[in-house]
């Protein structure tokens, strides 16, 4: 109630540093200047007056290619403005939709031979959201420790608030706002993340999340089907893409009870026993 975390910051010693990257360490020792990097918002690179300026672009090449998304300060005796480092607002998700230019710069990869590294994507489309809880939450389980920093800002078929989401490790938070961001009209709708962590499979991660792509829909309102309330019991589509989900279902039952079915398909809904 008293505190927050604001950012991480993490200052940088531009004299040794890529010793302590090429650091070899045991196999079940992680290097802990990799990782300081890795977790961090915000950079600062100390004393650049020790360094000659192509030290200066090896060594910012070297941080680039474990985190790309963090912003690098030059700095001596770590003297810097204080405002660049306070209000950063990193773990809050309103602030998560005011990203950097480098989020919004998903052509290149950041590609190296340390076991770090980020990467990012953007691409047009909606998608489901009971796919996307699904995918995260396997991804946490199977991959969580390797996950040092995500978020993303997404398009949700059915909504006209943006999803907007972070986490670190197996700490995940997500939500829509109307405060957070509308989309306006016109403006196009389209998906943007960005993951920061140790063996990351780049195409994986892609892959995964263009699974959550909101499907082309088997029936449409006013039709019969069978709906998965913890057995199949009959129902009557009220509406497609209700609040996120592919459909409500009006149960015929003396209640007339409403469900919503969270993905299409013959787990949760099919035209007949």
């Amino acid at each position: 109630e008293r505190y927050k975390l604001d950012g991480i910051i993490t200052v940088v010693d531009a004299k040794h540093i890529i010793q302590h990257l090429d650091d070899e360490k045991p196999d079940d020792v992680e290097n802990e200047s990799v990782e300081q990097l890795a977790f961090a918002d915000r950079i600062m690179l100390n004393k650049i007056d020790l360094v000659s300026d192509d030290k200066i672009k090896e060594v910012e090449s070297r941080i680039k290619a474990i985190n790309g998304f963090a912003p690098i300060y030059h700095t001596q005796n770590s003297l810097i403005d204080p405002k660049e480092l306070i209000n950063i607002g990193s773990f809050d998700l309103e602030r998560t939709l005011e990203m950097d230019p480098e989020f919004l710069d998903t052509e290149s990869e950041h590609e190296h031979d340390q076991r770090v590294t980020s990467t990012s994507a953007k691409f047009e489309g909606e998608l489901n959201v009971n796919k996307l809880d699904r995918w995260i939450g396997e991804l946490m389980r199977t991959k969580g420790e390797d996950l040092f920093r995500y978020k993303g800002v997404l398009a949700v078929k059915g909504m006209d608030v943006k999803f907007v989401f972070q986490g670190v490790h197996m700490l995940f938070g997500g939500e829509f706002s109307e405060e957070i961001g509308l989309w306006k009209e016109g403006e196009k709708r389209e998906c943007r993340f960005v993951f920061i962590g140790r063996n990351l499979d780049h195409d994986a991660l892609q892959e995964g999340l263009m699974e959550c792509i909101a499907e082309d829909l088997r029936f449409n309102v006013g039709d019969k089907v069978y709906a998965n309330i913890g057995e199949f019991t009959e129902g009557k589509i009220l509406k497609c893409w209700d609040q996120g989900n592919p459909y409500r279902v009006e149960i015929q039952n003396d209640e007339k009870s409403n469900v919503w079915v969270p993905i299409d398909d013959d787990r949760y809904v099919k035209s007949e026993l």
